[in-house]
């Protein structure tokens, strides 16, 4: 069986940031991996389809007219809401994580020493959460399915007895 590929998105405007995070996901099979140096780029190529977006909050603030992390999350959440957002801070501040969570962001991580292993991680539980909810959807399917053959069953059954009562008790 062949394994599923999971696009994902990583946009952040320092090079090195994106590369990093390249470096660390380079050998998972499973990932084909996009990468842009701002959000514009990113919503430009939604079209991609990709399952998870690793976004930087803080892109481009000192350029006039240009998309933060926040700006592009909220078009990301508006244009295509089945992707999975983890927004990619420099600051290590639980008000931020909560405001981008509660707009729409799945996870949040720190740009410390270990923000591209924890990048993977965060790739990795949103994976998780995916394949969770195919299962569920095909768990769901296979119940109504399953529901319907047993009515079917029952009513051929109910017929079949009706059919016997009346050949041999009424008749």
């Amino acid at each position: 069986m062949e394994q599923k590929k999971y696009k994902v998105f990583l946009v952040d405007d320092e090079m090195m940031i994106r590369r990093m995070i390249e470096f660390k996901l380079k050998e998972r099979t499973d990932l084909e991996i996009h990468s842009f140096p701002s959000g514009e780029a990113c919503i430009e190529n939604l079209s991609l389809k990709p399952e998870i977006v690793i976004l930087d909050y803080h892109m481009d603030v000192a350029q006039e007219g240009k998309m933060n992390g926040l700006d592009t999350l909220l078009q990301i959440v508006e244009n295509a809401p089945d992707v999975k957002v983890a927004m990619l801070s420099s600051q290590d501040n639980v008000s931020v994580a909560v405001d981008v969570l509660k707009k729409g962001a799945v996870d949040y991580i720190v740009k410390d020493n270990l923000y591209a292993l924890n990048a993977e991680k965060a790739i990795d539980k949103i994976i998780q959460g995916i394949e969770l909810k195919e299962e569920i959807r095909k768990l769901t399917e296979t119940i109504k399915r399953d529901k319907l053959l047993i009515r079917g069953y029952f009513a051929i059954g109910v017929i079949v007895a009706l059919f016997l009562f009346y050949y041999f008790v009424v008749r």
